[in-house]
Formats: structure tokens, C-alpha cells, sequence
């Protein structure tokens, strides 16, 4: 059974986290919501966003976790941070190219919008998945390196901070990424 120092220290430490991650997804909504509605091609590009923020999150999470874990057993290498970024690199590509699949066959089969040419629903999740998480993995190294050598738990602390930065960064490479294709 866990003790309850234990327990507190466990709050102690994700709360302050939390808090972070909190205000950076507001921050990221409200930049998301400013900047969207100006794309006259805003009702499909609308279809990709939850995708997007939901699949930065669910492919750096576990980059996360295996960093830290690595920190914690002493696996912490060259070799395990080269498999780890290749295994993220090469799971977004092929889940931002499904990504754009799946919101290609549904803008042909259900909405029929023609914004823009098929291959930028292609391009779009590919380029600003990429561009996010390259900023996001250099981050997440960094600070569960810091954490770790201050001795708290970077399981507890370095994901909800990911998650707020992470979406944050998500809006603003997706904006880039927009800017770059010239998507009207």
C-alpha cells in the first residue's frame, strides 16, 4: 500500500505541472481560435485539427515516458535516444499521413470542399506533425534531464508541461504549415 507521504509528494509534484499544462492548452485555443477563422477554408481544416492535437499528444507522451524511464534505470544513451526519436519520427509520418487520408475521403464522400489541391490534406498534418515535434522532442529531452537531476519523479512532471507546450507549439507550426502551402 502506498504511504501517504508518499501520495503527497506524488500531488506536490504534478500539480504544479498541471497548472502549466492547463494554461498553455487555453493559450493554444485561443490562438487556434483567432488565427483559424481568417482560412476561407476553414470548415476542413477545422476536420484536422482535433486529429493533429490528439496525435502530437498520443506520439509524444510515449517519447516521453521512455526518456524518463531510461533516466530512471541509467539506460539514458545515444543509442536508446536514437531509437526512441526514429520510433516517434516514423510513427507520426505514417499517422499524420493517415490523418490526411482519412479527412481527404471524407471531404470527397461527405462534404466535397474544394479549398485547395488533395495532396495538401496530405501535407498539412505531415509538415506541422514534424515540424512540432522537433521542437517538442529537444524540449522534452531537456527537461526530463533537468528534473531527474533534481531528483523528482519526471513521469509525475514533464508530461502535463508537454501536453500544454506541445499543443501550443502544434497550433503554431499548424499556422506556419498553413502560411508555407498557401492554403487560402
Amino acid at each position: 500500500m502506498e504511504r501517504e507521504d508518499s501520495r503527497f509528494t506524488i500531488v506536490k509534484e504534478i500539480f504544479p505541472s498541471e497548472t502549466l499544462s492547463i494554461m498553455g492548452s487555453v493559450l493554444a485555443g485561443l490562438i487556434l481560435s483567432l488565427i483559424i477563422l481568417e482560412f476561407k477554408s476553414f470548415p476542413i481544416l477545422i476536420l484536422l485539427i482535433p486529429a493533429l492535437l490528439s496525435l502530437r499528444g498520443n506520439i509524444s507522451s510515449p517519447f516521453i515516458a521512455r526518456t524518463a524511464k531510461d533516466l530512471i534505470i541509467g539506460q539514458f544513451n545515444k543509442r536508446n535516444i536514437a531509437e526512441n526519436i526514429l520510433s516517434t519520427y516514423l510513427l507520426a509520418i505514417i499517422t499524420a499521413f493517415l490523418i490526411g487520408i482519412f479527412t481527404l475521403i471524407i471531404n470527397i464522400f461527405i462534404f466535397k470542399f474544394n479549398y485547395f489541391s488533395n495532396e495538401l490534406f496530405i501535407l498539412i498534418p505531415l509538415i506541422s506533425m514534424l515540424f512540432t515535434l522537433s521542437l517538442v522532442i529537444t524540449i522534452s529531452i531537456l527537461l526530463n534531464s533537468v528534473v531527474f537531476k533534481f531528483g523528482l519523479d519526471p513521469n509525475n512532471i514533464i508530461p502535463p508541461i508537454m501536453t500544454g507546450i506541445g499543443e501550443f507549439f502544434n497550433v503554431v507550426f499548424f499556422y506556419l504549415t498553413l502560411i508555407l502551402l498557401g492554403v487560402p
